[in-house]
């Protein structure tokens, strides 16, 4: 087979609608034999018209995006997620992104999925971290069209609490608190309580409304109505007195005993 029949039936597969074939699909569909087909992807892969993130699947690049050597991010996702029948959604500081908080674009694809995916998936330019979340039943998430189909992102108030699940992946405290304070305007109260609900530790909650409270944002009513809320609800709960970074000594750090905060570190935002 040379080069130029297989660009046709890349064209082919993308008249269907579709973005992606699996090594199987292409055998039967050129009723070539499989080392054929191989020699053909080798061929067509060298050239940057397609890339392989799974075993035995294949994505084509169009000539658009071949320049950074893979699809972007968004639509590699879904399509890749589907392969491995794995539970899944874009979250922490791509979420964020998509939700508004736009003061600093994330270098990399952050993706929270039930699969454990150990490295970071790199093809090309485009980078996808991924964060393991064993239990990913009923949380509140979001579908957004792109061109390989939806790709499911966390909602506001869910972003909010993985933010604050895994500081390191999000930039630490500081950064956290510069996209929340273009994040909150998103968020609705009545539903960060229903996740609070579902969770079975209160820091996380202690954690955001300390940051909310200490943020200086553009709109003051939704802060003010975040606050209020966790109030309210923490009121309910039994607390101990949790730091405000878990990695950083606690040794004669002032207390907030509004929150139920160790304060051993200063945050400081970048707005």
């Amino acid at each position: 087979m040379d080069i130029k029949r297989f660009s046709d039936y890349l064209k082919h597969v993308r008249a269907s609608g579709k973005q992606y074939f699996t090594l199987d699909q292409a055998v039967n569909d050129l009723h070539l034999s499989r080392e054929a087909v191989m020699m053909a992807l080798y061929r067509v892969k060298k050239r940057g018209e397609i890339i392989s993130p799974a075993k035995g699947l294949y994505v084509i690049v169009p000539p658009e995006h071949q320049r950074i050597g893979c699809i972007p991010a968004a639509e590699l996702v879904p399509i890749l997620m589907q392969y491995w029948n794995a539970n899944y959604y874009a979250g922490l500081l791509t979420a964020a992104l998509y939700h508004g908080a736009s003061h600093q674009k994330p270098q990399v694809f952050q993706i929270v999925s039930n699969k454990r995916i150990k490295k970071q998936l790199v093809f090309g330019q485009v980078c996808i971290d991924c964060v393991y979340k064993r239990d990913m039943l009923g949380l509140p998430i979001q579908d957004i069209v792109v061109h390989s189909g939806y790709l499911k992102i966390s909602s506001p108030e869910l972003t909010a609490l993985d933010l604050l699940l895994y500081p390191r992946r999000s930039g630490g405290l500081n950064h956290i608190a510069t996209v929340l304070s273009e994040l909150i305007e998103s968020i609705d109260p009545n539903k960060l309580i229903e996740i609070a609900k579902t969770t079975p530790e209160n820091a996380w909650l202690q954690r955001l409304g300390y940051i909310v409270e200490f943020l200086d944002p553009m709109d003051e009513i939704s802060q003010q109505k975040i606050i209020h809320k966790l109030q309210e609800y923490l009121a309910g709960q039994k607390l101990i007195y949790v730091p405000l970074a878990s990695e950083i000594e606690t040794k004669n750090a002032v207390r907030c005993s509004q929150w139920k905060i160790i304060e051993n570190i200063t945050i400081e935002s970048d707005v």
